[in-house]
């Protein structure tokens, strides 16, 4: 439960963030909208905003999910409000009215963290277009009709997107199937969207995590890796079978905080993947090779 002294340090931060961002009134309370909010990553990092001092309203598709999930954040801070919105996060209509009603509750719109997402199991060469077409829409269209329905709001605010990657955006694991095309093109969408709003004051970051540590009961053959050809049972666990110890969700919340405050444009996590990445620039066949060996 925060105390006093957390309080007030949140207070000293957001004066600091908002001073960052062209904010003139230090008193201002920042507020954030985060989709995919009702559980795993997405709550950790409403979690990790109200710890900051952030009002949030919280995007979901499953009402009954949400307002257990706000009930939960309520008791852990206080009793505070947090506001909740079922929808989808590529319904267009429902995304602008889920804008204006974060707005008409706390003023303005600081902050948009796009969770919302899924991951896959399978072979492309064995994937249906309309496989594909899902994969893309649950990845990148959610974030494309949130960041369209954010943008005249945070334009004023001069305010932050964070768009959650995956370090499939950055390498090609075997055995992801579209997850990975879905989450190179969120980050292609992402620097393609940090140029375009740079002039108007709104920053564009990307976190890009390995396998997250699981808080939930979700059976490992979620994927039926069973019933799809050339997929071995390994590719169900965490990152398809990743040789990676799962990352702690509070680290990653932690990430995308840093995103936010630091306008940090890409973090990638854990910090030694990078080393392969910069391997792929100078050598691309030692960085598959290394990328098969790392693979269950």
């Amino acid at each position: 439960m925060p105390t006093a002294t957390a309080s007030l340090c949140a207070r000293d931060r957001n004066q600091t963030h908002h001073a960052r961002m062209g904010v003139t009134s230090p008193t201002k309370t920042p507020s954030a909208i985060v989709t995919g909010a009702s559980a795993g990553l997405g709550l950790h990092v409403c979690r990790r905003l109200l710890g900051e001092g952030y009002s949030v309203t919280m995007l979901g598709r499953n009402p009954e999910r949400l307002d257990q999930a706000s009930a939960t954040l309520a008791k852990e801070f206080d009793g505070k409000i947090v506001n909740t919105f079922a929808g989808d996060a590529c319904d267009s209509e429902a995304m602008n009215t889920l804008v204006e009603q974060h707005v008409a509750k706390f003023g303005s719109l600081d902050v948009l963290v796009n969770v919302v997402g899924r991951s896959d199991r399978g072979l492309l060469i064995n994937s249906g277009a309309a496989e594909l077409e899902s994969m893309f829409r649950d990845n990148v269209v959610s974030a494309w009709t949130c960041c369209r329905a954010a943008y005249d709001e945070l334009k004023k605010s001069r305010g932050t997107i964070v768009n959650l990657g995956s370090l499939a955006s950055r390498v090609a694991p075997r055995y992801l199937g579209g997850y990975v095309i879905a989450k190179h093109a969120l980050v292609g969408f992402s620097r393609q969207l940090r140029m375009e709003l740079e002039a108007d004051g709104i920053h564009v970051g990307v976190v890009c995590p390995g396998p997250i540590r699981r808080d939930d009961d979700q059976p490992i053959d979620r994927y039926e890796t069973d019933k799809k050809a050339g997929v071995p049972a390994t590719a169900a666990q965490p990152g398809g079978g990743a040789k990676l110890k799962g990352l702690p969700p509070e680290e990653v919340a932690d990430a995308v905080l840093r995103c936010i405050q630091k306008r940090k444009i890409e973090i990638v996590l854990p910090p030694k993947v990078r080393a392969l990445m910069a391997i792929n620039a100078v050598s691309p066949r030692l960085a598959d090779w290394l990328l098969s060996k790392s693979t269950a």
